[in-house]
């Protein structure tokens, strides 16, 4: 019994799985410098785009594949196969994303995520109900299971050992040709056959048009969560938002009277190297090799341009031991390196400085360290 592909459809699932992996990706490269609730959300969001371009990709190929009888799917297989996409992909990205991205990580991360690629097609596999009988290639898919775990690998490591806008959209493609391929290897590795004794089929049913309805919904909300990611990131609105909260948390302060004399900070006198983690080694940054530094919770993020990393010291602790000269606290959750400033604008009252470096982040200025920012610049003339 031969089958034949819609080259339409084909075409078709090719596209939604290429950006149902841009949207995740792009999601999941925003993972790294977040924490807690933000984390959490934007693993969820990027599991789901991900994991829903595997699914509709899958179906849409079921779709275009024709076959001389009435195919049907069984519900509950089907819904357990797209939960399981969405799960082993977000396990995929949580451990890519966590902490530094070493070898053995990335390649954990691949594993898992193309084991959930292959997992999900031969659930979605099973689901299928026609009087057929089926028997599978051992080597195409072997093949197929390979193809997915190399791709998965390859797109996680160029999306978040890589800076550049195009090497995301790289990683996308090749993330979505990964499940392509995966597929269609794995549909080829199948061959059908006149079933000898008709199948009895008692549980619930998709016809084949009320599941091409439901992947239709899914694609169009991909088309959509697709434009809405590719939009700018916005880093003004971004910085004038954190600017405001931070003036607003200084006015409360201030109608609460007098600051009480903060505590004496830890011993120390001035750096010379700045201790922080890096694959489990603690590191001796040269000072003047330092961007920036971001609070994160009672610890830093040291920014040096090119990568992050771990600091155990409080940001309040770094402004009290770094030169002065140097390094100025322009924002509540910020301390910058001047030397490596590149350009200074003014947002209504707040302010925004732009570093060197493909690492280091664009740095709100809260509205109270403007006019000691502008004169550490020798702006004020």
């Amino acid at each position: 019994m031969i089958a034949t592909y819609d080259p339409l459809l084909v075409t078709l699932s090719v596209v939604i799985a290429i950006l149902g992996s841009y949207t995740g990706l792009r999601l999941a490269r925003r993972l790294m410098p977040k924490s807690g609730s933000a984390r959490k959300a934007l693993l969820t969001g990027a599991s789901v785009a991900i994991g829903s371009g595997i699914w509709s990709m899958h179906f849409i190929g079921m779709l275009a594949m024709q076959l001389p009888v009435t195919v049907s799917y069984d519900v509950l297989l089907t819904l357990i196969s797209a939960l399981v996409a969405i799960l082993v992909t977000g396990l995929g990205l949580f451990l890519a994303s966590y902490g530094d991205l070493t070898i053995r990580k990335l390649a954990i991360a691949g594993l898992f995520m193309g084991l959930g690629i292959s997992t999900m097609h031969y659930i979605g596999m099973a689901a299928v109900r026609a009087n057929v009988a089926h028997e599978y290639d051992a080597r195409l898919v072997v093949a197929s299971v390979l193809i997915g775990i190399g791709a998965s690998t390859l797109a996680l490591w160029l999306t978040f050992a890589q800076k550049n806008p195009w090497q995301r959209i790289a990683a996308a493609i090749v993330m979505g040709l990964a499940i392509s391929g995966m597929h269609y290897t794995a549909m080829s590795a199948m061959t059908f056959g006149p079933a000898e004794v008709p199948v009895v089929i008692l549980a619930p049913l998709l016809s084949p048009q009320l599941l091409a309805i439901v992947v239709a919904v899914a694609a169009f909300l991909i088309f959509g969560f697709t434009l809405l990611v590719a939009l700018p990131d916005g880093p003004r609105k971004h910085a004038d938002r954190d600017a405001t909260v931070e003036d607003e948390l200084e006015a409360l302060h201030a109608a609460q009277g007098p600051a009480q004399p903060a505590p004496a900070s830890s011993p120390g006198g001035p750096l010379v190297k700045l201790p922080v983690q890096k694959n489990k080694r603690t590191l001796l940054l040269d000072l003047a090799s330092v961007v920036s530094v971001r609070a994160d919770a009672h610890y830093t993020r040291i920014y040096d341009g090119n990568e992050s990393y771990f600091c155990s010291l409080s940001l309040s602790e770094l402004e009290a031991r770094l030169d002065p000269r140097m390094f100025l606290r322009v924002h509540r959750s910020y301390i910058v390196n001047l030397q490596h400033a590149r350009s200074f604008e003014r947002r209504n009252e707040q302010g925004l400085i732009r570093l060197a470096g493909r690492a280091a982040p664009s740095v709100p200025v809260s509205r109270r360290n403007v006019p000691k920012l502008r004169t550490a610049l020798g702006l004020n003339h």
